[in-house]
Parts: C-alpha cells; structure tokens; sequence
C-alpha cells in the first residue's frame, strides 16, 4: 500500500502569499530622504523630553541628605542625567523623534528628489550669506561673500566700489 501524506491546512500559491513585512532588505527606511538638520531637532526635542522625564523621576526618589551634598555634587548629577539622556536618545526606543520627523518632514516629503532640492536651497542660500571680517589691528569690520563660494564666483573681486559700496 502507498502512503499518501495529508496536508493540513489550506495551500497557498507562492505567488499569492503575503509579503514578509520584517524582510528588513526589502523594506526601504525613509529617514534616508530627511535632511540632517531636521533629524538633529527631533533628537534634541527627544533628548530634552527625556531630560524632563529622567528629573521628575529623580524627584520621587527620597535621597538623605548629607554633608556630601554640595555644587559639585549638584553639577555631577546634572551631566549624569544629561548623558542618560543622550544614551537613551541614540538608541531611538521612544519613538518621539519619528512622532516629530513625521510632523516637521512629513513622509510625502521624503523622497530623493525633495532631499536634493532642499540641499541645492539651503547651498543657495549659505552662498548668498554675507561673511564678516574683523581686522583686529583696527578693529574695522569688512563685509564681503561667503568664503565658502564656488570656483567659478571666485573671479568676481569683493570689495569697495568706487561709490562706496560692495560688488
């Protein structure tokens, strides 16, 4: 006699099965597509969060006061907390910075395209800055172009016109 084997369950064709939703290679992280600076506000908000968190939480410890207590004391605990803070906001486990990255970057807004055209904006506008000069032997101040300008705005010479302004 053959066996025959039985299946329980439904089949599913390999076509019509779910995707795999913690395939971490097909999943694309669209925090890729935000600037650097708006990652860094959502990490200072979040940091500032847990500062608040870490103090009030301090306060319902009952600590003895002793003769050890002083400024310095003071100071140390505050970078204690200050650097839990970091730690924990590195680790990203809050998940605030994504609650505020969703609300000052929105997701329809990260993509390639936008993330490029935000940098080409703020180069414009970093080129377009005046830059300040002290001489400090006679503590005049010169005003001329960002030093940080392409090569081709080089041959333009920065200074006094004739009249008294800037070119």
């Amino acid at each position: 006699m053959s066996e025959t084997k039985i299946q329980a369950g439904i089949s599913i064709p390999s076509q019509n099965k779910p995707k795999d939703l913690i395939d971490k290679n097909k999943i694309q992280d669209d925090r890729v597509y935000i600037p650097s600076k708006y990652k860094e506000v959502a990490a200072g908000m979040e940091q500032q969060f847990v500062e608040m968190m870490l103090d009030q939480m301090n306060k319902t410890v009952d600590e003895s006061e002793t003769s050890e207590d002083g400024m310095g004391m003071e100071y140390y605990k505050s970078l204690q907390k200050s650097e839990r803070a970091k730690a924990m906001t590195m680790q990203n486990n809050l998940g605030l910075q994504d609650m505020i990255l969703n609300q000052i970057y929105p997701k329809r807004m990260r993509t390639e395209l936008a993330l490029k055209q935000y940098e080409n904006a703020a180069n414009q506008i970093h080129h377009n800055l005046p830059s300040y000069k002290m001489d400090t032997k006679t503590d005049k101040i010169e005003m001329g172009k960002n030093d940080s300008t392409s090569a081709s705005d080089k041959n333009d010479p920065v200074g006094p016109k004739e009249d008294g302004g800037l070119l």
